[in-house]
């Protein structure tokens, strides 16, 4: 399920505000769920935590009902301009899922989007490798039935490694016995040969 709206947003400055708002009446409504006095001090004191608390009631009004494991609906937030009341208008981009499986690869595509709005890429490539990366997140969860892709070594690249670990070993104990014996012959015939020229040259005096 797809839609797009574009609006300017305003981080509150004051408890006061949210308690007084009725655009924050529904973070107190027994409906929704409700958040504490922390979660209201954190909203004050960093800009990620509202978008973070905002994306989420947003997410729980357009889809009010999340069911589907493998392909969950998805909700995308950019800030381009920053907020209307911080100077440093740094842009932000915000992903939130019904799935807490897309967590970590909805992190990551949220800073490639940030970086690509800092280093000024034009707003339609933006999206469309949003979208892309999205829909690639999305495909995999559906492939791996829910699942989180395992990137670790298997256990069968384990095995071989070890296998030729043990041959190298192996090879590098046979070569050091063969050269070792080989020398030990060389080092005995020539203990010979001088023998033998020694008493060559006792029987000529």
């Amino acid at each position: 399920m797809c839609g797009s709206s574009v609006r300017q947003l305003e981080a509150p400055t004051s408890s006061s505000q949210i308690y007084s708002s009725h655009g924050y009446s529904c973070l107190f409504n027994s409906d929704c769920v409700r958040i504490s006095a922390d979660v209201v001090s954190a909203i004050l004191l960093n800009v990620r935590t509202y978008l973070r608390v905002y994306a989420l009631k947003v997410f729980e009004r357009w889809f009010p009902s999340e069911d589907c494991v493998s392909s969950p609906n998805v909700l995308a937030l950019l800030v381009i301009d920053g907020f209307i009341n911080d100077v440093r208008k740094i842009p932000y981009v915000r992903i939130h899922s019904g799935s807490t499986k897309l967590n970590f690869a909805l992190g990551n595509i949220q800073s490639e989007a940030t970086n690509a709005i800092v280093q000024g890429w034009p707003m339609a490539r933006v999206i469309a490798d949003l979208v892309d990366d999205i829909g690639y997140a999305l495909k995999e969860l559906h492939e791996l039935n829910g699942e989180v892709r395992d990137h670790s070594v298997p256990s069968w690249a384990r095995r071989l490694f070890l296998v030729c670990a043990g041959l190298v070993a192996f090879a590098l104990l046979v070569e050091w016995y063969i050269v070792r014996r080989k020398l030990g012959v060389q080092k005995s015939g020539g203990g010979l040969k001088i023998s033998t020229g020694r008493s060559k040259t006792h029987l000529m005096f």
